[in-house]
């Protein structure tokens, strides 16, 4: 199946809503962008903002920290990693506090508050010189809670237009610091533009901004760099590395956390192993759910068949998914409302030529197109996970056409023209 056979409800479907006139509209300009979330830091959100730095042409500058908000500590490789960006990289210290046990007693919470305040001021200061000194035409917010009383500030001491990022965790996950999601829609109403990802995000956005005009909402799904990901043959040192050169190889990326299901993979592979026994799952990423997991792998007696790699380095990222026969994401919703709000991955490994299963919840629909790139489960239900995976290994053929129409997927799906449509609207917003 070529992309261009692909329904207008699959590939043609989720071209940002920039679209055709974003050439039009683009005019030369420079975005600041300002998140915590961004490499040497790992995770999806912070893939999506190094790709619009690095494919900005230039005109994206990023602030983000040079310590971890989490302990305090400096953020290991961060001056060596900003050397590669092709944008602008602006450090300071950080841009939120730290996190820390909540303060007890009126005088601990007054410190509490005078040291946030002080930190916000800081940052604040900061942001106003980047704007004359880089020349910046907009802003956008990459957190919609920690960083989002920017937005107000910003409108009311600058002409520039403001805009936020949305991935959907954030208004999704049940928050004591949020309780309804009131503060994150405050954001965004007061937001020149609300950028989601995902048709999924989108929905849940506009059900927090009830009466808001849909032209403030821009889908960019996200993108690929299929420079970096794009199919080939499996890395024959890397197989042996990890003894999986006799097997048939699923392959998992993600944090390790619990929405991410990788615990039902474990058990999905336990449930396939009698009827086929070469099967292995190779599990990269780390996270705070690892020592549980590998607990899981030995207790269900599956020692060398659930593979653990634990970080893996950028440069080696595309090797260890094209070592694998097929992708598996297991996600799911949680009770507290926290989900899957696009899942990169799945385009990375459909860009490498791998069919993809993923999870029926958040906004992984956007990422599969469900029995052309791959199929989409109820992985809530190890069976249903297990059911897929058999689907997969019994089926040459179909786990074939599911490669190359995902790799097909993802060529639509290039960083350039995320980049530039998010320039366009970025610009376009005031």
């Amino acid at each position: 199946m070529s992309a261009s056979n692909f329904p207008a409800a699959g590939l043609v479907g989720l071209q940002s809503r920039a679209g055709a006139a974003s050439g039009a509209m683009a005019r030369p300009g420079r975005v600041l962008l300002i998140t915590n979330q961004f490499p040497p830091n790992h995770g999806g959100s912070a893939s999506v903002y190094a790709a619009l730095a690095q494919h900005g042409g230039g005109r994206v500058v990023v602030l983000t920290p040079s310590l971890d908000y989490r302990d305090g500590n400096e953020i290991a490789g961060w001056q060596a990693h900003d050397r590669t960006v092709r944008g602008a990289v602006r450090r300071v210290r950080l841009l939120r506090t730290l996190l820390t046990p909540a303060a007890q007693g009126l005088a601990a919470r007054i410190r509490g508050w005078a040291s946030d305040l002080v930190l916000r001021l800081v940052v604040l200061a900061r942001v106003i010189v980047l704007l004359h000194r880089e020349r910046i035409d907009a802003v956008c917010i990459g957190e919609v809670l920690a960083s989002g009383w920017m937005v107000p500030v910003l409108r009311l001491f600058t002409r520039v237009p403001v805009a936020v990022y949305i991935h959907g965790e954030e208004i999704l996950t049940q928050d004591d610091y949020d309780p309804g999601h009131r503060r994150a829609a405050r954001t965004m109403a007061a937001a020149d533009r609300v950028f989601v990802v995902s048709r999924f995000s989108r929905a849940a956005a506009l059900r927090l901004l009830p009466g808001c005009n849909a032209a403030k909402l821009a889908l960019i799904t996200n993108g690929v760099d299929t420079a970096r990901f794009h199919p080939g043959a499996p890395d024959r040192a890397l197989l042996a590395r990890y003894g999986l050169e006799d097997g048939f190889v699923f392959i998992t990326v993600s944090r390790l956390l619990e929405k991410k299901g990788v615990d039902t993979a474990i058990l999905a592979l336990a449930a396939l192993l009698p009827q086929h026994p070469d099967c292995r799952l190779l599990v990269v990423g780390t996270g705070p759910m690892e020592t549980e997991l590998r607990a899981l792998a030995h207790r269900m007696g599956l020692t060398g068949r659930v593979v653990f790699a634990g970080h893996v380095a950028d440069e080696e990222l595309a090797a260890h998914y094209r070592l694998g026969e097929a992708f598996v994401l297991a996600n799911r919703t949680l009770p507290n409302g926290d989900t899957e709000g696009f899942g990169l991955v799945l385009l990375e490994a459909s860009a490498c030529g791998l069919p993809v299963i993923g999870g029926r919840d958040g906004g992984t629909g956007s990422a599969v197109i469900d029995g052309a790139t791959g199929l989409l489960v109820d992985a809530h239900k190890v069976e249903a996970v297990a059911a897929a995976m058999a689907r997969l290994r019994l089926n040459d053929a179909e786990r074939r056409r599911m490669g190359r129409a995902g790799a097909a997927f993802a060529a639509q799906s290039g960083w350039q023209e995320k980049a530039r449509d998010f320039l366009a609207l970025c610009l376009d917003a005031g």
